[in-house]
């Protein structure tokens, strides 16, 4: 899976490395999460300048439809991000709403929760799934100029949903993952007990957005490497890789 945002289509992005992720994903069959913040959507009030986008909203929005046409079929879902939030405040129009209406994806808002049950086996010739994996997805908020304050952001979803194998954000343009392990007790159906650790991964997914000249670098935030994880889940036992 790819949990791809962060994109600010308007702004100058680069859109040759989202298109060249999009390929990749076509190629290889893998699913699409869309994290928000797809487009810049500057207005007169917001820190980005309307007469520096590249592009009218219009624009961007059927551009992004053309890209993500021929793989709309493998995106699970999208959410929104805080530069669309501008114009659901303003106007109460979300254009990544509209995008998933266009391409007739499922629309989640705010935050996303993500199951996937893969691998097989078979009992008395019914195929069964092997392995299940949980995914919760937010696009975040508030401030993390440095490389802990960006994970401690995914590490708070953990208070909102219990039990992901993964907590997945953007909004920041970092690109990392840090792993947790956390104890419990399990028990058996004889009522016996024993202690079990839970391998959790904080996730942050990326962006497109280019540096230079961009509202990053005017407000003093660090450049960010552009491009999005890669999220590999196992069939045969529980692993998670996620890679960049």
């Amino acid at each position: 899976m790819l949990p791809i945002g962060d994109l600010h289509l308007g702004a100058d992005v680069d859109i040759d490395k989202f298109q060249g992720y999009i390929d990749w994903a076509k190629q290889n069959k893998a699913y699409i999460f869309l994290m928000g913040d797809l487009f810049d959507t500057a207005t007169l009030t917001s820190p980005t300048e309307v007469w520096g986008q590249k592009m009218t909203l219009n624009n961007a929005i059927k551009l992004l439809k053309n890209i993500l046409e021929p793989v709309q079929n493998q995106i699970i879902g999208a959410i929104t991000g805080n530069h669309e939030k501008r114009l659901i405040r303003f106007a109460n129009f979300d254009p990544i709403a509209s995008l998933c209406d266009i391409l007739n994806i499922e629309y989640a808002k705010y935050s996303a929760v993500l199951r996937f049950r893969v691998g097989m086996h078979r009992i008395k010739d019914i195929p069964h799934p092997n392995i299940e994996y949980v995914f919760y997805a937010h696009h975040s908020k508030g401030g993390g100029s440095t490389i802990g304050g960006k994970i401690n952001r995914a590490k708070k979803l953990a208070d909102i949903f219990e039990g992901a194998d993964a907590y997945l954000i953007g909004h920041n343009h970092g690109k990392g993952v840090m792993e947790d392990s956390l104890a419990r007790l399990s028990k058996n159906g004889r009522g016996e007990a024993h202690i079990e650790f839970r391998r959790v991964q904080y996730v942050d997914c990326g962006s497109f957005l280019i540096y230079d000249d961009s509202y990053a670098e005017e407000g003093m935030l660090p450049p960010s490497d552009t491009g999005c994880a890669r999220i590999r889940m196992d069939g045969r036992r529980k692993d998670l890789h996620i890679s960049f």
